[in-house]
């Protein structure tokens, strides 16, 4: 069960991310959003449509997602991302995907 999901995804330099193209094309099939920053490190590079849920308030919030739809995770870190995609599919989430805001 791979965390980021390799067939939808370019390889930049050892990481794998997501496109704005793919993420609205997974969006626009039911994709959620997930803005795992800090409410300060969002400011005024909020996304619209993301559920803000910072890494700290995973443990419970995360049972607002459904775990049969695929998880956009926007963060400013592909590492932390990486964290929580772990989090995630240890609760049974599959297709989890980082979208790079290069």
């Amino acid at each position: 069960m791979p965390l980021l999901n390799p067939d939808l995804l370019p390889r930049l330099e050892g990481e794998v991310t997501l496109s704005s193209v793919d993420a609205t094309r997974l969006l626009a099939g039911g994709g959620q959003l997930l803005d795992v920053r800090l409410p300060e490190e969002r400011g005024r590079d909020a996304m619209p449509g993301a559920l803000n849920l910072p890494a700290d308030a995973l443990c419970c919030a995360y049972r607002r997602l459904n775990k049969r739809r695929p998880v956009i995770l926007c963060c400013t870190s592909h590492f932390h991302c990486i964290r929580i995609a772990s989090q995630l599919a240890g609760e049974g989430f599959s297709d989890i995907y980082h979208l790079s805001r290069h």
